[in-house]
């Protein structure tokens, strides 16, 4: 089996549900509120080990009553936590989500432990990036950190992959060391410059994160209208599953996973961005980040059921 290795943020979730997002000055009545462990990072490790993969995280929290509370969802799902540090001096990451009924959200992030995961914090984990044949990266966390997790992975000679979320700067130098980037369209206008309105500004923009460095493939993903893959022979648009939306909280971190695995399992490129549209797919019907995450059973359980069509789009030939 595949040794992944993710370095990333762990938060805890407040999440409101109101009817729409409340306009500059609005206030709106909300229906529930609700905890949930989260955080980018630790979204992906929990989905891949619920996917079946072995996955060990590295992160930080707070001693706190939040870091005990994503300790255990990440045990829970069978995560290594050999690399989970714990800091006395500061609090746990947290993140406010307003949620809508159309599954909507805004996100304020408060990033407590997550930015004190400095550079050196990596150095007692060094024989981790030399077992690992992945290794996954988010923004969640200080850039430094992410250059050097990026830079030991390269030297090992795993595959890197860099979800540029949210967009830092900095950015830009991670993903010369990545093999795969996988941004949303502000991230990537935001590391390219360009703008990204039309299908053919996204693979432009695309092609030149390719043109800038040695990635193998850039994976924009576009919310309900699916992905565009931009390799250097072309470019696919392959669509999102077809279902209603509840919650899109997860959705990037629930496809990144699916990818991954599924990558790591042999499968081509192709047929890895079909597991992972599945994936989010399945994410976006449940309430809540983590929680909202599949177990292989429940992915097949739910392609089934949903009778999905998860065929590919249009390949579209390279300028």
């Amino acid at each position: 089996m595949k040794q992944i290795l993710v370095v990333g943020s762990l938060n805890v979730d407040f999440v409101v549900r109101t009817p729409v997002l409340p306009r500059e000055g609005e206030t709106v009545v909300a229906h529930s509120f609700a905890k949930f462990p989260g955080g980018k990072g630790a979204n992906q490790s929990v989905a891949l080990a619920r996917l079946g993969c072995h996955v060990t995280h590295i992160g930080k929290v707070g001693a706190d009553d939040h870091g005990q509370l994503l300790r255990r969802s990440l045990e829970g799902a069978g995560v290594h936590l050999d690399g989970l540090i714990e800091d006395s001096s500061t609090h746990t990451g947290m993140a406010f989500i307003h949620l809508a009924e159309n599954g909507a959200n805004t996100i304020v992030l408060v990033p407590g432990a997550n930015m004190r995961l400095l550079p050196s914090d990596l150095n007692p984990f060094i024989p981790f990036f030399h077992q690992a044949d992945f290794i996954v990266i988010q923004n969640e966390i200080p850039v430094e950190t992410n250059l050097r997790a990026a830079c030991l992975g390269k030297e090992r000679g795993a595959t890197v992959v860099y979800n540029p979320a949210p967009f830092q700067k900095g950015s830009d130098q991670i993903s010369l060391q990545a093999d795969l980037i996988i941004p949303n369209e502000i991230e990537l206008s935001e590391l390219t410059g360009l703008s990204v309105t039309t299908e053919r500004e996204i693979e432009t923009a695309a092609g030149r994160l390719l043109e800038r460095g040695n990635a193998k493939a850039v994976i924009v993903t576009l919310g309900a209208r699916g992905c565009m893959v931009k390799e250097r022979k072309g470019a696919r648009v392959f669509p999102a599953a077809k279902v209603k939306a509840t919650d899109t909280t997860a959705a990037g971190d629930a496809f990144i996973a699916g990818l991954i695995c599924s990558l790591s399992e042999g499968s081509d490129l192709p047929e890895s961005v079909r597991m992972a549209t599945a994936v989010a797919g399945y994410a976006v019907t449940v309430l809540g980040a983590q929680s909202s995450l599949p177990t292989r059973k429940e992915l097949h359980e739910f392609i089934r059921s949903e009778n999905l069509s998860l065929t590919f789009g249009a390949t579209h030939a390279s300028p």
